[in-house]
């Protein structure tokens, strides 16, 4: 069967077809600018977060560089008054004995700043970060950041447990550990001299020790926490380098 269409059927063929490709087209093009808008959306929302995690980042880059310098003096101050309490005659002043002791108690601690992080996580927005190695390595972070704290935690314990008593028992704590009060400040202490009766002793000795070992397992912690910020950091370069972000400010 042979079906002849006349001039007027052809063209209102053409014409239905013509206006059924508009339709298609016009709801793929409303598709397709919907669904642009949404990405740049997301987007705009990735790159809102990749700021505030640099910027958390870099406070706890800030933070652990200065612990660990910290923790460095801490241990120096060990190894002198070992050296010290080795010789007949220590070399050093009580003042600067005092001094050295009094790192002690000084209890570096690392708190990691997270608060981007835990909008994402808290929000559901996690998903719209598109590396999944930031997105790993951010996870594996906090883990590592809570055992951190945990060691911190531990060692914590030891100061009130350990060195204050013994501080107390043995030295003179206002030579030790209240030298720096500004607001009220403290009459000289009595008893600076204390520290070279105990100096030679065995206890005094493990004492030191016992802190030496402590500020060393505190160290390796952070600069391993540093390791970790150096490496976030350059995945946060990374991501914020693929999103436009960099040459977008």
């Amino acid at each position: 069967m042979i079906l002849n269409l006349t001039n007027t059927d052809n063209i209102q063929w053409k014409r239905t077809a013509a206006e059924g490709v508009a339709i298609v087209a016009s709801i793929l093009l409303a598709f397709w600018i919907d669904t642009w808008w949404e990405d740049r959306k997301e987007a705009q929302f990735e790159g809102g977060y990749l700021l505030e995690l640099q910027d958390d980042f870099e406070l706890n880059k800030l933070s652990l560089e200065d612990l660990t310098a910290e923790l460095e003096d801490t241990i120096r101050s060990m190894l002198i008054l070992l050296e010290q309490s080795a010789l007949a005659t220590p070399s050093m002043s009580v003042s600067d004995l005092n001094q050295n002791f009094s790192q002690t108690i000084n209890m570096a601690a690392f708190f990691p700043v997270d608060r981007a992080y835990s909008n994402l996580t808290g929000s559901g927005d996690l998903k719209i970060i598109r590396s999944r190695p930031l997105k790993n390595a951010l996870a594996d972070y906090y883990r590592a950041a809570q055992v951190t704290v945990l060691v911190q935690n531990t060692h914590e314990m030891d100061l009130v447990q350990i060195y204050e008593p013994y501080i107390i028992e043995h030295l003179d704590y206002l030579a030790v550990a209240l030298r720096r009060v500004d607001d009220f400040p403290l009459p000289p202490p009595v008893e600076e001299a204390s520290i070279l009766d105990v100096l030679a002793t065995r206890q005094f000795r493990n004492i030191v020790v016992q802190k030496w070992v402590i500020a060393t397992d505190l160290l390796n912690q952070h600069r391993q926490m540093l390791e970790r910020t150096n490496n976030v950091l350059r995945l946060l370069e990374l991501a914020e380098n693929e999103s436009g972000l960099k040459d977008s400010l």
